[in-house]
């Protein structure tokens, strides 16, 4: 969001080789976020390689109440702008950001 919270804006664009670990550096404490990640993983089933494409909506604890509800306000127009997003994940603390959860959920779609 820009600094008046009127309008989304890209802080950050990352390249194909940034790490997950990189990407949930990018959610600082006590602000909301949002993001999108190419997740690869191993599908449990046939033992292939896949990816596919989160949404992350952050918003923590400790933000502000008018920042969250910004965020929520704002997150399903964007959602329906982003094309090909396999899933969202939407995490309060760093345990929503938790990989095998995450993986858990985008082999099930």
């Amino acid at each position: 969001m820009n600094e008046k919270m009127t309008e989304i804006k890209v802080l950050k664009e990352s390249t194909k080789t940034a790490t997950y670990d990189e990407f949930k550096a990018e959610f600082p404490a006590g602000s909301c976020r949002y993001g999108v990640f190419d997740v690869e993983y191993t599908d449990p089933k046939t033992g292939g390689q896949r990816n596919k494409i989160v949404f992350f909506s952050w918003c923590d604890d400790n933000a502000k109440v008018k920042e969250k509800m910004i965020y929520a306000a704002s997150k399903d127009e964007l959602k329906k702008r982003l094309v090909g997003i396999a899933t969202e994940v939407q995490a309060n603390d760093m345990s929503g950001f938790d990989i095998k959860d995450v993986v858990d959920r985008v082999s099930k779609v």
